[in-house]
């Protein structure tokens, strides 16, 4: 290829991209706007930065108490007897195996309650705040929240046909919004329910 021909090849080559976007117009702010846009960058920089600063202090705490932990445990251990470590190793076994054993436990009430739900007709929403300390108590809660499902109904029911204002039933008027679901009791909980859902759903969401 002769040297004419090689330099017309070069003239014709389109410019990289980066090129041209370097070759784009930038755009321009007042000294102002440009003080405004920096002093956000810079309090976004200073407010990751705290967060990070926050963050690596906490895991810090959080190895040296664990650090701490494990020294002061073997230094309890140190001073045992060979009796008295076997002893502690099965205690610590019982306590574990106990607390396996009651998560076990809780799991089953759970799967238990989910199992009956759909007989006493109680939503899935509900389960978990109807689960007692044994399966017995668990069908009870749900027996309890249905039959006061029912009245509620059936009230409405009795309402309407009458042609007159529903009645309201229980102490829905008295139940204060600033309290958690966790403060009513469970009767009080099944009669907000169905009187009032909203009310119900911000109790349950704190």
């Amino acid at each position: 290829m002769s040297e004419e021909i090689k330099k017309t090849v070069v003239d014709t080559e389109p410019e990289p991209k980066d090129k041209e976007k370097t070759n784009e117009p930038k755009p321009e702010f007042t000294d102002e706007q440009q003080a405004y846009i920096d002093r956000i960058v810079s309090g976004i920089k200073n407010e990751n930065k705290q967060k990070m600063a926050d963050y690596e202090q906490k895991m810090g705490q959080a190895v040296e108490d664990k650090v701490n932990e494990q020294l002061a445990e073997r230094e309890r251990r140190a001073k045992m007897s060979a009796e008295e470590k076997a002893a502690d190793d099965i205690k610590k076994l019982k306590e574990k195996n106990a607390q396996l054993s009651a998560q076990i436990e809780q799991r089953d009430r759970v799967s238990f309650g989910h199992s009956i739900a759909d007989k006493y007709n109680v939503p899935s929403s509900m389960v978990s705040r109807l689960i007692g300390k044994t399966n017995e108590e668990t069908e009870n809660n749900m027996k309890s929240f249905a039959d006061e499902y029912n009245k509620a109904v059936q009230a409405g029911v009795d309402s309407r046909l009458a042609g007159t204002k529903q009645p309201q039933i229980g102490s829905q008027a008295n139940i204060d919004s600033t309290k958690k679901l966790s403060d009513l009791s469970l009767d009080e909980q099944t009669k907000l329910y169905k009187e009032n859902p909203a009310l119900y759903n911000q109790l349950a969401s704190r």
